[in-house]
């Protein structure tokens, strides 16, 4: 299935460049991968240009979920033994209870409907199956708004457990959802790499001027001088709150 929507083909166009600013991504997947437990036919959403699950010995089939296709199509390059699978988290096109054990690093906060993801989690998930997620959560990147740019808006904690909550049927509950909470700081050697790598993961930085998204030499140069300003020993630093949430299906 080919989707062709203008986040699927965003995401296609940059697939090449992708890991060059994945920093994020690559640090949630390490915290998130640590405290997971994955076995038989493993569900990547959003799965991007691939993680490596080799070391997870209890795998034994990845199938590869990415809205985009050209994200797939560099997966499948280093991945041969991953099924890929265009489609949406709102909506998989997998059987019900056909997965053993579900996986998504820093994608699902792209969701329109949260809520209707988690019905297709908890749908696909056989019983006592786990599903392991990190997700961008409130109070997020600071600071960009501290630089004069929009952040989008992220799910709170609260609305996140809500969103499994809500995915329960009668008959077919979640054992236990566990949800944590922790920051990650991230730092770039300039403002414009750290723009580049908060596309991938659901944000925007657009100024607060919605008429106006193109900034002025002028207006960018006060930007940059800004970050300066923030600078550590580290380099600009770049602050989120990633949720890590576990849900273990009844």
């Amino acid at each position: 299935m080919t989707l062709d929507n203008p986040l699927a083909n965003k995401f296609s166009s940059a697939a090449r460049q992708y890991k060059q600013h994945d920093v994020l991504q690559r640090l949630s997947a390490q915290q998130l991968l640590k405290q997971a437990n994955l076995n038989g036919t493993l569900l990547d959403i959003g799965a991007g240009p691939g993680t490596d699950f080799s070391a997870l010995t209890a795998v034994n089939q990845v199938v590869a979920v990415d809205i985009a296709h050209g994200m797939l199509t560099e997966l499948t390059q280093q991945f041969t033994e991953y099924l890929p699978l265009c489609s949406d988290a709102q909506a998989l096109g997998l059987q019900a209870e056909s997965v053993d054990s579900i996986y998504s690093n820093l994608a699902l906060q792209w969701c329109p409907n949260l809520p209707q993801a988690c019905c297709e989690l908890h749908r696909v998930l056989r019983p006592n199956g786990e599903c392991h997620v990190s997700i961008v959560a409130d109070g997020s990147l600071a600071e960009l708004k501290t630089l004069g740019f929009h952040v989008n808006q992220f799910n709170s904690v609260s609305a996140l457990k809500q969103a499994f909550m809500s995915s329960q049927t009668q008959n077919n509950t979640w054992q236990s959802i566990d949800i944590k909470l922790e920051c990650i700081q991230v730092y770039f050697d300039d403002l414009r790499s750290l723009l580049y790598s908060i596309k991938g993961v659901g944000a925007s930085f657009a100024q607060h001027n919605p008429n106006r998204t193109v900034l002025k030499k002028q207006q960018w140069q006060q930007r940059v001088e800004l970050a300066q300003r923030l600078r550590t020993e580290k380099g600009i630093p770049l602050t989120y709150q990633i949720a890590f949430i576990r849900a273990k299906r009844g």
